[in-house]
C-alpha cells in the first residue's frame, strides 16, 4: 500500500468515519482498513491504544483540523502558541493541550502527505516570484500596528526587492512591482503568484482567470503572469524560504521607530546584508548573478503603468469632496455643492478634477490612519468681501441667458437673504 492510500485512512479515521464508509470511499477492504488502524496506533501509542473499530471521541479541535494543516504546510516551524492564536481568532474555544496534541500528530502525519518537491531552476531572466507576508510590529513611535511585507524575488540571480506597507491592494501590489522593476534594472518574462484576489479573480473549469486590470499591466511590461497550484507553497519556494531570513536577520533584534524607519533600514539591509551574502543554493552573491541576469530582462518602458485610483465623489454643501473618511477642499471658483467630480488617488495626492477633466485641486493625501480630519487651503474658501462674491452669482447666473437675469431680479423681491438664496440654487 503506498504512503497516500494509508494517509487518506489514517485522515477519515481521525475525522470520525467508520470502517465501512472509509472502506467504500477508497475501494478497499474493511479488513485492510482495519490492519492500517491497527498498525498505526501501535507505532503512536503502543499496545494501549483503543480498539481500531471503536470511533475517537469528538473534539473541539476536529473541525478546525484543516486550518491546522494549511498553517503547517506553510509555515513548518510554526510554533503551538501561535497556531492556538490564529485558531483563537477563527472561533476555537477549546484547550491548549489537546491542541499541542493535535499538532503533535499532525506534523508525524505531514511527511507521508507531502510529496517530494524536485528544485526546479530557471534560467537569467526567465522567471521571478512575488509574495506577501503579514507582521505584527511594535514601533517605538507609532505603537503596535499590523504591516505588509511585499517580496519580489528573480529565480536565477535570487536577487530580492523587499518594502513593507499599510496595505495589499490592487494599487500597492502594481505599485509595488513598479518598484521592484526599476530596482533591479528590468523585468523577468514571467511570474509566479498564489492566488490572491488582486491577481485571480477566480476559477473556472480549474482555470485561473486573471483579474483584468492586473493582465492590462501585465502587458504594459510584457510579462506573463502564472497562478500556482491551489495549496502549493512549495510552487514558489524561491520567495517563501526567504521571508524565514528576513525574520531572522532583518526584524530580529532591531527596534524600529515607524514604518518609514522599517522601510529605510529594509533598504540598507538589502544592500549591505543580504545582496552581498553567498546564498545557500547558487554558492555566489546574488548581486554577482543579477550582473549576469540583467541583460536578459524585459527592458522598463519609457512611461511607468499609471496605477492610481480614479473615482468619482459629490461636492458637499460646505465645498468638500471626501475619501475614505476624510474631506479634501475645492476651489469655490471651480465648482459648486453637488457637482460631481473625478478625483485621482496616488500614492501621496488626491487630485481633484472639474468638469472638463481639468485639475482644479491638489492636496496632500492624509494617511490612511487619519479619520474625520479636512485638508483645506485657504484660497479655496469663498472670499468674505461679499461684492466678490455677489459678482460670481451674478455672473454665474447670467451664463443661463435672459431667464436668469429675471430670476435673480424676482429673488431680490422675494427674500431679505436673496444673496445666499441664488448661491445655494447654484
Amino acid at each position: 500500500m503506498n504512503p497516500q492510500t494509508r494517509n487518506a485512512i489514517i485522515r477519515r479515521w481521525h475525522q470520525n468515519h467508520s470502517l465501512r464508509s472509509i472502506a467504500r470511499e477508497l475501494h478497499l477492504s474493511r479488513e485492510t482498513v482495519r490492519r492500517v488502524i491497527d498498525q498505526y496506533q501501535q507505532h503512536r501509542d503502543g499496545a494501549d491504544s483503543p480498539a481500531p473499530g471503536r470511533k475517537r471521541r469528538p473534539s473541539k479541535v476536529d473541525r478546525f483540523e484543516p486550518q491546522i494543516v494549511r498553517l503547517l504546510a506553510r509555515y513548518p516551524k510554526i510554533t503551538v502558541q501561535r497556531i492556538f492564536e490564529e485558531l483563537r481568532r477563527e472561533g476555537y474555544d477549546g484547550g491548549y493541550s489537546i491542541l499541542c496534541e493535535r499538532v503533535a500528530l499532525l506534523r508525524k502525519a505531514a511527511p507521508e502527505e507531502s510529496e517530494w518537491v524536485e528544485r526546479f531552476e530557471t534560467g537569467p531572466g526567465v522567471q521571478a516570484q512575488m509574495d506577501w507576508a503579514v507582521y505584527t510590529m511594535d514601533f517605538t513611535c507609532e505603537g503596535r500596528r499590523r504591516v505588509n511585507l511585499f517580496s519580489y524575488v528573480l529565480g536565477y540571480s535570487r536577487r530580492q526587492y523587499l518594502r513593507f506597507t499599510e496595505s495589499q491592494d490592487l494599487e500597492t501590489t502594481l505599485r509595488e512591482h513598479i518598484r521592484a522593476f526599476e530596482h533591479l534594472g528590468g523585468v523577468a518574462a514571467s511570474c509566479l503568484y498564489d492566488n490572491m484576489k488582486v491577481v485571480v479573480s477566480r476559477y473556472e473549469d480549474g482555470e485561473p482567470v486573471y483579474n483584468p486590470r492586473f493582465l492590462a499591466f501585465a502587458t504594459h511590461y510584457g510579462f506573463r503572469p502564472i497562478a500556482c497550484r491551489v495549496r502549493r507553497p512549495q510552487t514558489k519556494g524561491k520567495v517563501e524560504r526567504p521571508f524565514d531570513y528576513v525574520e531572522k536577520n532583518l526584524l530580529n533584534g532591531r527596534e524600529f521607530r515607524s514604518l518609514e524607519h522599517l522601510n529605510d533600514v529594509t533598504r540598507w539591509w538589502l544592500e549591505n546584508v543580504a545582496d552581498i551574502r553567498i546564498h545557500g543554493t547558487t554558492k555566489q552573491r546574488p548581486i554577482d548573478r543579477h550582473a549576469e541576469e540583467q541583460p536578459h530582462l524585459i527592458e522598463l518602458p519609457a512611461h511607468p503603468y499609471d496605477v492610481a485610483e480614479v473615482v468619482h465623489r459629490t461636492v458637499d454643501v460646505e465645498g468638500f469632496v471626501h475619501w475614505r473618511g476624510n474631506r479634501y477642499s475645492v476651489p469655490w471658483q471651480a465648482t459648486r455643492p453637488g457637482a460631481l467630480l473625478p478625483i485621482k488617488i496616488t500614492e501621496d495626492e488626491l487630485i481633484i478634477y472639474g468638469r472638463e477633466i481639468e485639475e482644479i485641486a491638489r492636496h496632500v493625501l492624509l494617511p490612511s490612519t487619519a479619520k474625520k480630519q479636512d485638508q483645506v487651503r485657504p484660497e479655496h474658501r469663498p472670499p468674505r468681501n461679499r461684492r466678490i462674491r455677489r459678482e460670481k452669482i451674478r455672473s454665474e447666473l447670467a451664463e443661463l441667458g435672459e431667464i436668469g437675469e429675471r430670476f435673480l431680479v424676482g429673488l431680490k423681491e422675494a427674500h431679505r437673504d436673496c444673496w445666499r438664496q441664488a448661491e445655494n440654487v447654484l
